[in-house]
């Protein structure tokens, strides 16, 4: 149903790039299968973060019962303070180094009040990253496990969006107005009376990417959707949430170093291939289309339904897991392409470019020698920014010289490669 990339076409050089971002949806779920050993085993050197309430426990649950189903996909989970760095198992758990109401201690719980509705939030988000990244507690990857915030609490009401045909939805706890309904952007605030909407998640988001890039943190932070089951999916309440959910969508394809884990659009089809769709009529009198969680992601495992804490079953909950082990081996370096080989002796790939983001240095690794060969970067408008001749196996590039940023790599010789690279 949609995309996993965006497409940047540029004349860098008489060469036509795609440009792809990172985005874990209902397309890449039986993907996870496809992930070369030497990605798995760099996923198991992970500690990642997904700070949520009840929700957020459904991506531990789905990688607690893929460990069960295979081995290969070795998964430990820890509440307080989190574990020592291993590479034996993907380390994910909910934890962080204070929230809003704590400037420190490990907290189990997060809320939208610890990740974007207010300054405190923001400072206190960023200094659990420091603390963290500083303290031999290095981060892999981070993001927002969103309980039932879109709608709860606070049902459609107020005026009617003149754009969308909709009443806004949902609750902002800690924000400046307190909890209220809220919207996509700032001029929706006159319909809601409330400064928090969306774009106000998208900020403090891109913000903490942006932290740790500056601060030359490891971690990668990643953009999600909802939760799309219960009574809160269904006729307004559910529209008004596809719309915010696809305002995510659209923002993290703007930029093609952004990653997003489709939480949403997982849970809205089956293992056979199939969405669940319902409607309903928006205030113009159209009859709107938008998704829910499939039937059958509300099952466990042998047919029947228990709540264990997530609020989905245990088949929606495996497909979470499988998706974030795909999405998790793309952000350590894989290209999505299934092999056995570990990276510079694949044999679809001639080049290996490491690391990627990179900070003072590039490596370019050939896998067999390719006489006369030169590297270049440019920018994105297509400026030549360093050229060198390459080795006939590895070569180093001194690269402190460059601003944080995205660029483009390209090699002239036997064959052309482009690949993007970023700085962080």
């Amino acid at each position: 149903m949609r995309t996993a990339t965006i497409t940047l076409i540029l004349n860098l050089l008489g060469t036509v790039l795609i440009a792809q971002t990172i985005v874990a949806d209902h397309t890449v779920v039986d993907k996870y299968k496809d992930i070369p050993p030497y990605y798995l085993s760099k996923v198991k050197e992970m500690w990642v973060i997904l700070a949520g309430e009840s929700h957020s426990t459904g991506y531990r649950i789905g990688c607690k019962l893929l460990n069960e189903a295979d081995t290969a996909y070795r998964y430990n989970t820890k509440t307080g303070t989190p574990e020592a760095p291993t590479s034996k198992y993907l380390r994910l758990s909910g934890t962080t180094w204070g929230d809003v109401n704590n400037a420190s201690g490990w907290m189990g719980s997060y809320g939208e009040e610890d990740w974007f509705t207010n300054p405190t939030a923001l400072t206190r988000t960023e200094s659990h990253l420091t603390y963290c990244n500083t303290h031999n507690l290095a981060i892999a990857a981070m993001g927002f496990g969103w309980c039932w915030d879109m709608t709860a609490d606070n049902g459609p009401g107020g005026t009617i969006d003149p754009v969308h045909k909709v009443r806004w939805a949902g609750r902002s706890a800690g924000g400046p107005q307190g909890s209220l309904r809220w919207g996509l952007d700032a001029g929706d605030s006159i319909l809601t009376g409330n400064s928090i909407c969306m774009d106000r998640y998208l900020k403090a988001t891109t913000r903490y990417s942006d932290f740790c890039r500056t601060n030359n943190h490891p971690t990668r932070i990643f953009f999600t959707t909802g939760p799309v089951d219960g009574s809160g999916n269904l006729g307004e309440n559910g529209y008004q949430r596809e719309l915010k959910h696809n305002h995510i969508r659209n923002y993290v394809k703007l930029s093609p170093d952004r990653i997003l884990f489709d939480y949403a659009d997982i849970l809205c089809w089956n293992n056979a291939g199939q969405e669940n769709l319902t409607t309903w009529k928006d205030a113009a009198g159209i009859t709107q289309s938008f998704q829910a969680i499939h039937p059958d992601n509300m099952l466990d495992l042998n047919g029947g339904y228990t709540e264990d804490g997530d609020h989905i079953g245990q088949r929606g909950a495996l497909r979470l897991a499988k998706a974030m082990w795909w999405m998790l081996a793309r952000m350590a370096g894989w290209n999505g392409i299934s092999t056995n080989s570990e990276p510079g002796l694949e044999k679809q790939e001639e080049v290996r470019v490491y690391p990627n983001p990179f900070e003072n240095h590039l490596y370019i690794d050939l896998s067999s020698p390719q006489p006369g060969s030169v590297a270049s970067i440019c920018n994105l408008k297509g400026q030549l920014l360093t050229r060198k001749l390459l080795g006939d196996h590895s070569t180093e590039l001194e690269v402190s010289h460059l601003k944080s940023g995205i660029y483009l790599l390209k090699i002239s010789g036997k064959n052309e490669f482009v690949q993007k690279i970023i700085k962080r």
